[in-house]
Formats: C-alpha cells, sequence, structure tokens
C-alpha cells in the first residue's frame, strides 16, 4: 500500500504545529503578577505589612533627620545615603513577619507562595520608594534644575542598586536572617563615604554628569527588574516540582 507523502505545505504546517503546541512562551512579568493580583487581590498581597511600611517611613525620615553631617552642605550624599532606607527596611521587616508566621512553611505549598508575593510586594516597595525619592526633592530647595535632577537620578541609582540586590538576595539565599546582608551592604556603601570622605564624596556626586547618572538608574532598573522575572519563574518552577511530588 503506497504512503501519500505530505507536501512541502503541509509538513511546514505540521512542525509549526508541534513547536505551538511543544514550546510555550514565557510571560512577560507583568503578566505573573497581573494573574497574581487577580487570584489574590491587594488585600492580601499587602496583609500585615501596614506597620512595616509605617516603620520604615518613619526610619527613612529619622535617617535624614539625624544624618550627622549638615544637610545643606551635603545634599547629594543625604540622598544618596536615605534613598534605599524605606525600600531595605520594609522589605526586611515585611519578611521577617512573615518568617515568624507559624503559617510560613504551608504558605510555601501553595499555588502562590510567600516568596511569590515578596516578588510582588518588593517591586510595589521600589515603586514607592520612588514616589518618595521624588516628593522629597521637590521639598528641597535646589539652586537650579541640573543640580535637581542630578540629585534625583543619584537617589534613582542607589535606590534600584539595592531593590536589584535584594531581590537577588531573596533568590540564592533561604537564610532566616538573609536580608540583614543588604542593610550591611547599605551601610557600607550608603553613609560610610560621606562619613569617611566628607567633602571629597558629595563633590564627586554633585559633579557626575547627569546622563551618566541616568544611565546607571536606567541599568539598575533593568538588572532588578530582570532579577525579579527569573525569581518568580523559579518559584513557578519549584511549586510545580512540590506539587508533582
Amino acid at each position: 500500500m503506497n504512503m501519500i507523502e505530505p507536501s512541502p505545505d503541509e509538513k511546514e504546517r505540521a512542525i509549526e504545529s508541534i513547536l505551538a503546541h511543544g514550546l510555550t512562551r514565557p510571560k512577560p512579568l507583568w503578566r505573573h503578577f497581573h494573574e497574581l493580583y487577580r487570584a489574590l487581590g491587594f488585600r492580601h498581597l499587602f496583609l500585615n505589612t501596614a506597620q512595616p511600611v509605617i516603620s520604615s517611613v518613619a526610619l527613612m525620615a529619622g535617617f535624614i533627620a539625624l544624618f550627622p553631617l549638615p544637610y545643606n552642605e551635603y545634599k547629594n550624599a543625604v540622598l544618596f545615603a536615605a534613598a534605599p532606607v524605606f525600600f531595605i527596611f520594609v522589605v526586611l521587616l515585611t519578611e521577617t513577619a512573615e518568617r515568624l508566621n507559624a503559617l510560613y512553611e504551608l504558605k510555601m505549598t501553595c499555588k502562590y507562595t510567600v516568596r511569590q508575593i515578596a516578588a510582588f510586594r518588593v517591586l510595589c516597595f521600589s515603586l514607592m520608594g520612588t514616589v518618595f525619592c521624588t516628593l522629597a526633592h521637590l521639598f528641597i530647595r535646589f539652586p537650579d534644575a541640573g543640580s535637581f535632577f542630578r540629585a534625583l537620578s543619584l537617589s534613582l541609582c542607589a535606590l534600584f542598586l539595592f531593590s536589584f540586590l535584594g531581590i537577588a538576595v531573596m533568590r540564592h539565599f533561604r537564610s532566616r536572617w538573609m536580608h540583614w546582608s543588604t542593610v550591611l551592604l547599605w551601610a557600607a556603601v550608603g553613609p560610610l563615604p560621606a562619613l569617611v570622605f566628607n567633602k571629597q564624596w558629595e563633590w564627586f556626586l554633585a559633579g557626575m554628569p547627569i546622563a551618566l547618572t541616568a544611565w546607571i538608574a536606567a541599568a539598575a532598573l533593568f538588572l532588578f527588574l530582570r532579577e525579579i522575572r527569573q525569581f518568580i519563574t523559579m518559584q513557578k518552577s519549584e511549586v510545580a516540582y512540590h506539587a508533582g511530588r
């Protein structure tokens, strides 16, 4: 019995059909978070986070007010050091509160784990930190628009850099006190140079071109979003693995 040989067009369509069903394109980051939001809503996504948020706002305001160097002479240094304070401590306090919860291990086995929810919160907290940085700069008197945009881009550099480091620590380490490493790193990179080098550090920050600081901030934001996407993908794979066991 002779078999009918498929035409080249039929072969091409068959290959495309196999690839379409066998390969799935990775979802964009916004789709992951949209599905998570539709499933849980803001009420459950930010459950028990009011106290960490309020505490972190107070810590950020207190840090700026109690910085040991005169603010008028060290605007760039103070803003650079203060920008990540809210983000770092709200993530630290929220994660600590979750881990102290007796249901933490159970939540890790649900469809949306507490670490996936933490990734959503991290993104939202970074956006909140951006808003706080912008508002802080609007209430400060700068001699010209160039100084304003330079200070703002410097602050966003620090914020997105430590946002990236914070989610990277969450992805690679599972220690109960892992977020303290980000706090220690911020203490070394944020306020310490101003305390050690004084005016030299302020002059260095004030002399950086706006285009350079904006480029660094954009690069740090890109790394941050990419790390979040990898974190979400890793968590979904782990949930699927445990569900299939």
